[in-house]
């Protein structure tokens, strides 16, 4: 069959080798001096509107792009010329180039140099003073080229042709139209292998193709289930992912790393330089380390939080070839141990101050120090603060119930008005002594909640609000209700809260002023107390307050 194909198409396609090598040749000979030849006339144009510009411009300056050329002074006196040793003194007035240029403006024309002794195409202008500028270049080396590469250009030729005329024409209508014409997608349909081919050389192959295809289609399917189930994975992590290459250069990220490097979108980190997302001398040496081969983490803060950064290397056959960043979020972690560290601090505060006062009128006492008759002022002191060791240390339990979870839920139906009426009642012997005057406005409306809770609440608010008013002043308590949440308002006519303080107000141990609250008996812990019980309940706190005209707090709970 060979031997027939070859027989039957090898003069036909030396015929088309030929005549396409000759065709070939001779449009790219022409090609390439058209092309030549408008490279000389653009050159031209600018050298002439750059000598037009400014005539005091050095002509050894231009650079002509390897053309050469002449200015000639309307006698036929070349001026300059580029080309170092040509007889400036020769008159080139006969020159058709010339004589068009200065007749029409430009001119042109092919011929043997006089002076270089080749064929060369000459380009003219007419500046502006009356001179004229002429470009020329030799087309020689274009011929001469050309002419080097046509045995190469033959052989190149007449193997492409032959291969892709034969394959295309006669090969593949004789040997490869009975392979395409196999149905091998049949097999899938209905678990049989496709007809014989009528090459039987070919049957075993096909059946080789068709088993491993059953295979490639089952291992494509597991491969792209694994990953789709870890790019979902990556992409739905809280912590943030990047993988970079052995340049450091970002080569996959989630978003997560995005959000953490202050990008929209993890394509935005893509084929970057993590080195310039962040630019800190300690995460550079450990990224560099890790590129290197080394285990390294680090805490970083980003964007107001706090990140545990792992860089892990990877390696193949033993050599680093990129890296694996890990970025763990422990902003709560981090937070919580300040408020840990706070709450300590204060607590230890809190306790130390009473037991101190105890100790020291105990020890007055035991030693014989006291009087008698101050024996008794001494143990009302002892019991005062006792008293407020004792309310510290119950604040503080009920604090930590929170944080933990553990406070009582036995939410029962209450009538928040009735509730805050016996609040009042309780508290009104220490209003009286301080001169204070207690309301209760609104009506009856009743919420689903724990009792005790809501009277710790009370007792905490109006509490407060007599404690911190002034003489004569005003407490007033008002429960309403607005759509489907009722709102409990404490309001006094007291000392204030100054703007820059209102935000922390309900932060743990905070206190505006702490020699106030210190002869008050405030630990600080009341209002934080109140907005846990109101989240408690699935409501919110909110705070108003001017100096010196009073303040005014909020607690909307949903009914």
């Amino acid at each position: 069959m060979q031997k027939r194909i070859f027989l039957t198409f090898a003069g036909l396609v030396l015929a088309c080798v030929v005549l396409l090598a000759v065709s070939f040749g001779l449009l790219f000979f022409n090609a390439a001096r058209r092309h030549e030849q408008t490279a000389i006339r653009d050159k031209a144009h600018l050298v002439a509107a750059l000598l037009n510009q400014d005539d005091d411009i050095d002509l050894r300056t231009i650079d002509s792009g390897g053309s050469r050329f002449t200015v000639i002074a309307p006698d036929g006196l070349a001026r300059f010329d580029s080309h170092r040793g040509v007889d400036l003194s020769t008159n080139r007035s006969n020159r058709a180039e010339f004589a068009q240029a200065l007749q029409h403006g430009i001119g042109e024309a092919i011929r043997p140099s006089e002076t270089l002794g080749t064929d060369t195409f000459y380009f003219a202008i007419r500046l502006d003073n009356g001179d004229v500028l002429r470009l020329s270049r030799t087309l020689y080396s274009l011929g001469a080229g050309f002419r080097s590469m046509l045995p190469a250009l033959a052989v190149i030729l007449l193997a492409v042709l032959g291969i892709a005329y034969g394959a295309a024409h006669r090969l593949t209508r004789l040997i490869i139209k009975p392979i395409t014409q196999m149905d091998l997608d049949a097999a899938q349909s209905d678990n049989t292998l496709p007809q014989k081919s009528q090459y039987e050389e070919l049957w075993p192959f096909i059946k080789k193709i068709e088993h491993q295809r059953t295979q490639i289609n089952h291992q494509l399917t597991t491969l792209l289930h694994r990953a789709e189930t870890i790019e979902a994975i990556i992409a739905n992590m809280r912590e943030g992912l990047v993988i970079l290459d052995e340049n450091g250069t970002i080569l996959s990220a989630n978003k997560s790393a995005a959000k953490i490097f202050g990008m929209k979108k993890k394509r935005d980190l893509l084929h970057r330089s993590i080195g310039h997302l962040y630019r800190d001398a300690t995460f550079t040496r450990n990224v560099q380390a890790c590129l290197g081969g080394a285990f390294t983490e680090m805490d970083i803060t980003r964007n107001g939080k706090h990140y545990n950064a792992f860089f892990s290397p990877v390696a193949q056959n033993g050599t680093p070839n990129g890296a694996i960043l890990f970025f763990l979020d422990t902003t709560a972690h981090h937070k919580a141990n300040q408020q840990r560290r706070a709450f300590t601090a204060n607590v230890s505060h809190e306790l130390k101050t009473p037991l101190t006062t105890v100790a020291a009128t105990a020890e007055m006492i035991a030693n014989g120090m006291a009087q008698p008759e101050d024996i008794r002022p001494f143990a009302h002191k002892i019991l005062e603060q006792t008293h407020r060791l004792m309310n510290t240390i119950n604040e503080i339990i009920r604090l930590s119930e929170f944080d933990e979870s553990k406070v009582e839920r036995d939410f029962a139906p209450i009538d928040l008005h009735a509730l805050a009426a016996r609040t009042l009642a309780v508290l009104q012997d220490k209003a009286i002594e301080k001169s204070v005057t207690l309301d209760l406005v609104g009506t009856s409306t009743q919420i689903n909640a724990n009792a005790h809770l809501l009277d710790e609440l009370l007792s905490n608010l109006i509490d407060n609000a007599i404690k911190y008013n002034h003489l004569n002043g005003r407490v007033t308590v008002e429960i309403a209700r607005n759509d489907n949440e009722c709102v409990l308002t404490v309001t006094d006519t007291g000392i204030g809260i100054p703007k820059d303080h209102q935000r922390r107000i309900f932060e743990r141990f905070y206190r505006v002023d702490a020699s106030r609250s210190n002869k008050t008996g405030g630990t600080g812990l009341g209002l934080s107390i109140v907005k846990h019980i109101t989240e408690h309940h699935g409501g919110t706190t909110q705070l108003e307050s001017t100096p010196e005209v009073g303040t005014t707090v909020i607690c909307r709970f949903p009914i």
